[in-house]
């Protein structure tokens, strides 16, 4: 019963905001409650289902944005998809056609690099091979996380991609981190993680993902997967870091300072990303157009999949608009 009344609260507040075009000020004072819990109840409202939006375009293009950004950064490849009423949707959108791409590119011995991610997780999942490629190779970029709780592991998402392709894989049997820079080079030294060094030195091509880095520190995935200190995270935010890049850490100008976890990062370095022939990068919404364009200053991706939330709040973010 209680849930039946909240619900009913719920769809009475997005009547009088969206029906009865009331401020979410005017509803708080109307029904006796703060502008927050309005705030939280509408958000509820699309969470739920019970509002769904749309917004009609006649001329749906991404053309001219497209271009823009194409122009501006120089980038081999652009696409921007629909975005969706969820980050989900949005996300599954951006992996659809980063799906349709690979199947475009992928040729007969194309060595594919695959990070981690939300997104990447999206991508992988949509992936349907048009056809098998046995001779093609998937490769781990980054160690993996090691977290129950984090469905984004790089190890699962090669298995999965390369069971799909019908092809061999190669897994970098190592964390992202470690506690020590000196743990980190005997690891560079074992023989498996050598041979899996030579497949990553030679990426035709690599999907990326851009995480917002710092914006809050608990955000974070690798505080979240519990491979630093709260006290650790917390110094990284104060540092202005906006991007974080198979695990490397990017300040707003794309460069990459040298914090304590620089040395501890088992994977490609972004000298070794550099030389990839293409880096695309997968994204979804607003947040992460500060995480893009550090990318993009840096000259860490010259190809990028994104919705078109991401796409408005990128190109604000770069002046273009």
């Amino acid at each position: 019963m209680e849930q039946s009344q909240k619900r009913k609260d719920i769809i009475k507040v997005a009547k009088l905001y969206y029906y009865g075009n009331l401020s979410q000020e005017q509803i708080a004072k109307l029904l006796g409650l703060s502008r927050p819990k309005v705030s939280r109840m509408l958000t509820e409202a699309r969470q739920l289902n019970i509002v769904q939006i749309s917004v009609r375009d006649p001329n749906l293009s991404y053309e001219e944005q497209e271009e823009k950004l194409r122009h501006r950064f120089g980038l081999e490849y652009i696409r921007i998809v629909p975005s969706g009423t969820t980050d989900e949707i949005s996300k599954k959108n951006v992996g659809h056609a980063a799906s349709d791409f690979l199947n475009s590119r992928i040729e007969e011995h194309t060595k594919i690099g695959i990070s981690w991610g939300t997104t990447l997780c999206a991508f992988v999942r949509e992936f349907q091979a048009k056809a098998p490629a046995p001779n093609a190779k998937v490769v781990q970029m980054v160690g993996g996380m090691y977290s129950q709780s984090l469905n984004i592991d790089g190890r699962e998402l090669v298995k999965t991609l390369s069971s799909k392709l019908q092809c061999e894989h190669s897994l970098l049997q190592a964390p992202l981190l470690v506690r020590n820079p000196v743990l980190r080079e005997l690891l560079m030294q074992e023989p498996s993680v050598i041979e899996h060094n030579t497949h990553i030195r030679t990426l035709d091509i690599a999907f990326v993902g851009l995480g917002h880095s710092y914006d809050f520190y608990k955000d974070s995935i690798t505080y979240r997967a519990e491979y630093m200190e709260e006290a650790e995270a917390r110094r990284l935010h104060e540092m202005g870091l906006v991007c974080d890049i198979c695990g490397h850490q990017l300040l707003e100008d794309g460069t990459e300072p040298d914090t304590f976890l620089r040395s501890r990062v088992v994977g490609i370095t972004l000298e070794e990303l550099h030389r990839v022939p293409l880096v695309v990068g997968l994204c979804a919404g607003h947040r992460k157009a500060q995480s893009i364009l550090a990318a993009l200053r840096g000259n860490h991706i010259n190809g990028l999949i994104l919705d078109e939330v991401a796409a408005i709040s990128l190109i604000a973010a770069a002046g273009l608009s």
